[in-house]
């Protein structure tokens, strides 16, 4: 199965990590570092320190290379969570 794309921070998932809704049934929108228990883990992140964030993966880290990290924020203002905070 292919990973998912989680709809917050932009990073694959696969169904283990996947978030989890209020009843503890697997959300398949979310992965489980950005929502838990139906509701977003970290509830004030905004788009742009999702973006430090990411960039701090790439260039500290080292979780993922920097030009994943510029590929995803180019994505991030069009997935669920983001649109939403649009509204």
């Amino acid at each position: 199965m292919k990973p998912a794309i989680c709809q917050s921070c932009g990073l694959p998932f696969t169904i283990e990590t996947s978030g989890t809704n209020r009843d503890n049934s697997k959300n398949l929108d979310y992965c489980i570092n950005c929502f838990k228990n139906g509701e977003f883990v970290d509830h004030s992140l905004s788009l742009h320190e999702l973006e430090i964030k990411l960039l701090e993966m790439a260039e500290i880290h080292n979780e993922i290379s920097l030009e994943e990290a510029q590929q995803i924020i180019r994505i991030l203002p069009d997935l669920k969570r983001w649109k939403m905070s649009n509204i």
